[in-house]
């Protein structure tokens, strides 16, 4: 789930996005006004029709989750990655959201190392380890 202060600036940037959309259509409508006829416009290429790879089935992809619920005496998944070329390190609780930010990973975004952690900080279990990435 996303948290509300984040939803909020999502919508805010998809009603930006929308009113561009409506801005474009305007001005093409004026320069088919303008010729009399509609004006055979050619869509540029969008970042969002790129295609992304395909996941094998999903049968392959549960086997190669590397991650897991929290067991025993941990309290915590300790998260390290590369945002923009700086190394941040978070704790979350949350198996879910730590999927999701596995599966979000791309150029400016690198998850580096999960592991687990008990009440005090300390290390549990190592459950992704990708030093060079």
């Amino acid at each position: 789930m996303i948290p509300p202060g984040q939803q909020i600036q999502i919508n805010a940037l998809l009603l930006q996005r929308e009113e561009l959309f409506v801005r474009i259509h305007d001005l093409e409508s004026a320069a088919a006004a303008l010729l009399g006829e509609p004006y055979p416009f050619t869509r540029p290429p969008l970042p969002s029709d790129e295609r992304r790879r395909k996941p094998g089935p999903a049968r392959a992809a549960a086997a190669r989750d590397p991650l897991r619920r929290l067991e025993g005496l941990e309290t915590a998944y300790r998260v390290t990655y590369l945002r923009a070329g700086s190394s941040v390190q978070e704790d979350h609780d949350d198996l879910d959201a730590l999927r999701t930010l596995l599966a979000s990973q791309g150029a400016h975004l690198r998850v580096t190392r999960v592991e687990t952690v008990d009440l005090g900080g300390r290390t549990k279990a190592v459950l992704v380890d990708r030093p060079g990435a």
